[in-house]
């Protein structure tokens, strides 16, 4: 991922924002008595090749890397839905791959959100989320990302859309534009929108743009898009300061998290991975749903 990347991050202040008012209301409205917990972890695809001899098998084929990558993550980022839908014998193939435990969250098309700009797209929307539910259970969030120039001037499109689509398909929002952060009234129309249709806010943690780090909760369900620096060690620090509010946010009602960890090269998304899962499992007792295979763990030292 490329938005907000920055070559120099000595100069960045990675500290978290403050809770949100309104998510710390979303929160207290949806009190998890039972305590269930789900923390997810994925990577934005499964097909890099360099993970051959790390999480994958020294000789292992593209067409088994899906299956191995299920392995060591729960969820992925389905970037390749933004392009085009897939064949239903493509989805069924994939969901096939994986087990039980695994959610894809596939992203939404492009000519969507960038070309049509969210207007006179319903019969788009309709193939995708048609599509889409093929996944069944296997389906975690599909996710609307707008493009960078998507400001409040559109706020119109973007209510009547939310408001429009299917309520069985659970969506993600990601926007990019500083203007949706700084007028209040606007944010808090959009998402009390959101909340009365358990719609998500994705939370984007990246060097250069901050703002888009709001913390704004708008269900008990949050998405997290992580992007490092090459393995910088404000990359391991970061990640510490997330799993705590993770955990200040489960203790105030956060019943689920989608952790999406980005790096410049693909090939360093498991390093991270393995960091978040040792120090979630030690220091929070948090429980992935996927089957860890201890073994195969410690000799790869790897989650």
């Amino acid at each position: 991922m490329d938005f907000g990347r920055l070559k120099d991050i000595s100069g960045v202040d990675f500290s978290l924002p403050e809770e949100d008012p309104y998510s710390q209301m979303v929160l207290r409205n949806h009190p998890n008595f039972v305590g269930n917990f789900d923390f997810r972890l994925g990577a934005p695809a499964w097909s890099c090749t360099e993970w051959k001899g790390k999480i994958y098998p020294d000789k292992s084929s593209p067409s088994t890397f899906l299956h191995h990558y299920a392995q060591h993550f729960d969820t992925i980022e389905l970037n390749s839905t933004h392009y085009g839908i897939p064949q239903s014998a493509t989805i069924l193939k994939w969901k096939s791959s994986v087990g039980d435990y695994f959610r894809f969250c596939p992203k939404m098309l492009q000519s969507v959100s960038h070309r049509k700009r969210l207007n006179n797209v319903q019969s788009d929307v309709d193939e995708f989320t048609d599509q889409m539910r093929l996944f069944e259970h296997k389906l975690g969030y599909t996710w609307l990302q707008m493009p960078p120039d998507f400001d409040i001037q559109e706020r119109k499109s973007l209510f009547t859309f939310l408001e429009k689509y299917p309520s069985d398909i659970p969506l993600a929002l990601e926007l990019r534009h500083d203007s949706w952060f700084k007028d209040q009234a606007v944010l808090n129309d959009l998402s009390e929108i959101m909340t009365e249709r358990s719609q998500a806010m994705i939370i984007t943690d990246v060097a250069g743009r901050r703002d888009v780090l709001h913390m704004r909760v708008t269900t008990p369900v949050i998405l997290i898009r992580f992007v490092g620096n090459e393995l910088s060690p404000t990359d391991f620090s970061r990640v510490d300061l997330w799993l705590k509010r993770i955990d200040r946010f489960k203790q105030q009602g956060l019943q689920e998290v989608y952790f999406f960890a980005h790096q410049p090269e693909d090939i360093l998304c498991p390093e991270i991975g393995n960091h978040i899962g040792k120090k979630s499992e030690n220091d929070y007792n948090w429980k992935f749903t996927y089957p860890i295979l201890r073994e195969k763990a410690e000799q790869r030292a790897l989650f």
